[in-house]
């Protein structure tokens, strides 16, 4: 949860530089003064509608502006990535006072650009309400950890196992950040030998996985510790572990880490313990900033699933495309890539699995035909389209 309400600069360009503005009574943090610009299309009708919406779009920008001030790291600008568009939609609420500074009609366009003070703390609380929200909407995935752990001048292991000291601590700091682990007891041999290869293993191997432990992604590491030379008495190791996490649903990876620990004891066991333990602490919460913005980025913005579509004509594909939009759960946008023969190729948004898509569409009635599945994999499907009778 930390991870993901860490705040950080945006890649707005501003109008001119950014001058701290003095506190106000009762503010509960810094603000800044920026100028923002606003447009809207001119209603000679309607003028004073016309000023209302440049107006509320040069707030926009002026707090688009402000958040660059206002936060500041690399990861941080990922998490404010995934709000941006909600908070600065707000914008009315973080500004203290404005006042315009140029105003006018120019090309059928109404213009007008404002001095604002922006606050920052009524920025950031609405940021983090609005991740916060984002969270629960999305939720966290359902995770299996497996690691395969080398002894010291170990150049072979054993298969990767969820029982090693690394991947106890894993799921240690993962469970205490809300994170719901899959056990791998009901993986197969043949599956279990398949991901020891790591992020080199068959994709279908995640897939089968996925849709036999309900896991949403695997976690898939190796630890190799070195035992050095003693110093008076006492044995320091170095533990070097790697980890990748690949999505069960299309088998690619989402994230990926590596990292060193060393630890300094009298026994050497203890030591090589200590050493694991200090680098599965290192690598586990940036793996866990890196899962919790890209799995929350791509189930609010949804993934891509192409949709070929056979024995279609045009005003067939004109009557798919807008049922597609308006009637199949969870499509938020289709774009039509090529049609060529008959054969269209779709490419459809959507925060659903390939296979309740495909559900939806053979549930979905369409007015002049239906459509018979043919084929879907975990980032397509096929589908023949067959005119009613």
């Amino acid at each position: 949860m930390a991870a993901l309400l860490s705040l950080g600069a945006t890649g707005g360009h501003a109008q001119q530089s950014l001058v701290p503005a003095n506190q106000a009574q009762g503010s509960a943090g810094d603000s800044v003064k920026v100028t923002g610009n606003g447009v809207a299309e001119y209603r000679a009708g309607d003028v004073a509608r016309s000023r209302d919406d440049a107006m509320e779009a040069a707030r926009r920008d002026a707090v688009e502006q402000a958040s660059g001030v206002f936060i500041q790291s690399e990861s941080e600008m990922k998490n404010f990535d995934l709000v941006k568009d909600d908070v600065v939609s707000r914008s009315q609420g973080y500004i203290r006072s404005s006042k315009v500074v140029k105003e006018g009609v120019a090309n059928n366009l109404y213009n007008v650009t404002i001095e604002a003070e922006v606050v920052k703390a009524a920025f950031i609380k609405q940021m983090q309400d609005s991740l916060e929200d984002l969270y629960r909407r999305v939720g966290k995935p359902r995770v299996m950890v497996l690691v395969k752990e080398f002894a010291p001048g170990e150049t072979d292991s054993s298969e990767v196992s969820d029982q090693g000291i690394a991947a106890r601590e894993v799921r240690k700091i993962l469970l205490a950040q809300g994170f719901t682990f899959i056990d791998p007891r009901v993986v197969t041999r043949s599956q279990m030998s398949e991901l020891s290869k790591g992020k080199e293993a068959d994709k279908s191997v995640f897939v089968s996985l996925g849709q036999a432990t309900k896991a949403e992604i695997v976690m898939l590491g190796e630890v190799h510790t070195h035992a050095m030379k003693p110093l008076n008495a006492f044995f320091p190791v170095q533990a070097d572990m790697s980890m990748d996490v690949i999505e069960t649903d299309n088998g690619v990876i989402l994230a990926s880490q590596t990292s060193s620990a060393k630890d300094l004891f009298i026994d050497v066991n203890t030591a090589t313990t200590n050493a694991i333990q200090k680098v599965a602490q290192e690598i586990t919460p940036k793996l866990a900033e890196q899962i919790s913005y890209q799995w929350i980025k791509e189930k609010n913005e949804g993934a891509s699933i192409e949709l070929t579509v056979k024995g279609a004509s045009y005003s067939d594909l004109t009557e798919l495309r807008r049922a597609l939009s308006n009637q199949v759960h969870g499509v938020k946008q289709v774009t039509q890539r090529s049609y060529s023969g008959g054969t269209a190729l779709l490419v459809l948004t959507t925060r659903d699995t390939s296979d309740r898509v495909a559900e939806s569409l053979s549930d979905t009635k369409f007015d002049t035909f239906s459509l018979e599945i043919v084929d879907v994999t975990p980032t397509s499907l096929i589908v023949n389209l067959k005119k009613n009778p």
